[in-house]
């Protein structure tokens, strides 16, 4: 679908989907060197180790599930984080 979009309005140069949000300036350096990008292909989300989301010394913020797999029709979930993932136990416990 971002391939067509590309096609259709050639004056956008990124087209990416909720899941590479943590690669967003690796993609508009992409976008800086003149090329057209698409990241919309369903990958495993991984958070950047290097930027824990820590308040205090003994707890921290860890997602174990992006996204959803219902279609409830009040939520937008699964429309804007795309459909669940769930995060490796490995990259949990570490």
């Amino acid at each position: 679908e971002g391939q067509s979009l590309l096609r259709r309005v050639p004056e956008i140069d990124l087209v990416m989907g909720p899941q590479y949000a943590n690669r967003i300036s690796d993609l508009l350096e992409d976008v800086a060197n003149g090329n057209q990008v698409v990241a919309t292909e369903a990958s495993h989300i991984m958070e950047d180790a290097t930027k824990p989301r820590r308040q205090s010394q003994v707890c921290g913020w860890v997602n174990v599930i992006y996204g959803c797999n219902e279609r409830c029709t009040y939520c937008i979930v699964p429309t804007t984080r795309g459909v669940e993932q769930s995060r490796p136990v490995e990259s949990i416990v570490e």
